[in-house]
């Protein structure tokens, strides 16, 4: 039993460790104004997730196909997903079938899934050539420049985040939600 307590004290001195070390971090030298948006809580969305909502920066990037695609296009109308990733991130490939069992259940009416490649150390010929290899039930954009992955404040792939229908980030993190319409109704 001392065990037992043992490992849960230590369990928890560890969390309060890295919260207070990277709660603090991910604010130092934030003004107030950038702490209460996706900046101040996207260290701590990558270790843990989050669910605090701030508006999701608008973007254009083009699917593979060269079609546009603004985020904005989907406000009012439904709800989206974004899905981070890289064709050379192990993890990506890993929840890659998840996300897909994700769309199976939720028809695309319902939530938008949008995957974006982060652009970092793939090319658009690479990305073209692996979804021909890897087809996705889900446009895929490719970000040339990773201008939206700093807009996002992307410091780890897979990253997902779900915008509800008017805008608003609902959840961030590395983890993928087992049901995102369960979080959007939140």
């Amino acid at each position: 039993m001392k065990h037992v307590a043992r490992i849960a004290a230590s369990f928890v001195s560890v969390t309060l460790f890295v919260l207070m070390t990277f709660g603090t971090t991910a604010l130092a030298g934030v003004d107030d104004a950038t702490a209460s948006g996706v900046e101040g809580r996207t260290l701590l969305a990558g270790l843990f997730g989050s669910t605090t909502k701030s508006q999701a920066p608008d973007f254009d990037l083009q699917d593979l196909k060269g079609t546009p695609v603004k985020l904005s296009q989907f406000r009012g109308d439904r709800p989206v997903l974004l899905y981070f990733w890289a064709t050379w991130c192990p993890s990506c490939s890993t929840m890659k079938p998840h996300l897909a069992k994700v769309r199976e259940k939720v028809p695309e009416k319902d939530l938008q899934i949008l995957g974006i490649n982060v652009g970092e150390g793939d090319s658009l010929e690479k990305v073209k050539r692996y979804q021909e290899g890897h087809p996705s039930p889900w446009p895929t954009l490719y970000d040339a420049g990773s201008k939206v992955a700093r807009s996002y404040r992307v410091q780890g792939i897979p990253l997902f985040v779900l915008i509800d229908k008017e805008g608003m980030i609902v959840y961030q993190g590395n983890d993928l939600p087992q049901d995102p319409l369960q979080i959007l109704k939140k």
